[in-house]
């Protein structure tokens, strides 16, 4: 809307200009020109209306379409829930069938033979109520995550009009819909003027438009090219070239606090310090235990005096574990936030 107001504001302030000259050819009797600025003022009211109705048209447009497509994510995660629920009914209806026509056909079974049978009967039935049990929980899971995924986006692009352009999409390997709002929300409250990603994607474009908006500036890494090419495409769609500075720098191994990780290059961090926010969405899970260890103390002595550190997956126990770590070797760093989303938030306490 911030378009909106500008024009409205432009709108009104001409008319005035116009009524103001009008009052006086009014009271110079010059007619002419009171006939010209009703004339003026009458067209440029129908043009200013006519383009705030063509603005609002368009942003209800964007929300639509946004919303149509988070809820058709949701129709399919629910339909996989679904199939993999009807699956597993089949198998265990198959060999329940297959055990009543053993007991049917078994006229001379022993009583000890019978009694295996009906505890095995008795274990599918218990079976089947498990599956049906968990595979319900699963669905209301699914409904209950992609029903706040879909909340946290509607209220991110309601807190931002001019994004005219399709944005990256969240969830999966990327950061989720939740977790970025949560971090939006703390990058708007601290502005950080030096920012550094470790892992680029959906987070870098958001990033990039918040440092457009103060004047901050985004250093990204990612250790796979093919990835950072996309970003880069992203970014160059996005016009972000000015805000945005995204690196190569592969993994290699790292020796931190007598082990040895899998992590980034540091010949592309060789220009960075006075880091004020720190964002720590990389390396991947799969690169080794703990992958993201080393981000701290590899940068601590190129962060601000009183810097954020943010871990992305903070709700699996290897970044947990990380925050623990971080917290008892650097005591200066407190956690501000927990429990907003799946974001662990340190901060260093300023001198």
């Amino acid at each position: 809307m911030t378009r909106l107001r500008k024009i409205s504001l432009v709108g009104i302030v001409t008319l005035l200009v116009l009524a103001v000259i009008g009052t006086l050819a009014v009271a110079y009797e010059q007619w002419v020109l009171v006939a010209v600025t009703g004339y003026i003022a009458l067209l440029l009211t129908v043009i200013f209306i006519f383009f705030g109705i063509q603005f609002m048209t368009h942003n209800v447009r964007t929300s639509e379409r946004n919303a149509k497509t988070t809820t058709q994510k949701l129709a399919a995660r629910i339909n996989v829930a679904t199939q993999g629920f009807e699956k597993s009914h089949a198998q265990l209806q198959r060999q329940v069938r297959r055990t009543d026509e053993l007991v049917r056909d078994s006229k001379d079974y022993s009583q000890r033979a019978h009694n295996q049978v009906k505890s095995r009967i008795e274990d599918l039935e218990q079976t089947l109520r498990n599956i049906l049990r968990d595979n319900a929980r699963n669905v209301r899971a699914t409904v209950r995550d992609s029903t706040h995924e879909i909340e946290a986006m509607l209220q991110l692009y309601g807190r931002y009009d001019d994004l005219k352009l399709p944005m990256p999409n969240t969830g999966g390997f990327a950061i989720d819909a939740q977790a970025l709002g949560h971090l939006v929300t703390l990058v708007e409250e601290h502005k950080p003027k030096r920012i550094l990603e470790l892992g680029s994607g959906t987070s870098t474009i958001w990033l990039g438009y918040l440092c457009r908006a103060y004047g901050g500036q985004l250093v990204s890494l990612d250790h796979l090219e093919k990835y950072l090419a996309l970003t880069k495409q992203a970014i160059a769609r996005h016009q972000l070239e000015e805000q945005v500075d995204c690196r190569f720098a592969p993994l290699e191994n790292t020796e931190c606090d007598g082990r040895t990780f899998n992590w980034y290059s540091t010949d592309a961090l060789a220009d960075q310090h006075d880091i004020e926010l720190l964002l720590a969405d990389g390396p991947p899970q799969a690169t080794g235990p703990q992958a993201r260890y080393p981000s701290l103390p590899k940068l601590v002595d190129r962060l601000a005096p009183d810097a954020l550190v943010i871990l992305d997956d903070a709700h699996r126990k290897d970044e947990a574990d990380i925050v623990d770590a971080w917290l008892e070797a650097y005591p200066d760093f407190h956690r501000i936030e927990h429990g907003t989303s799946r974001l662990a938030v340190l901060q260093r306490r300023s001198n």
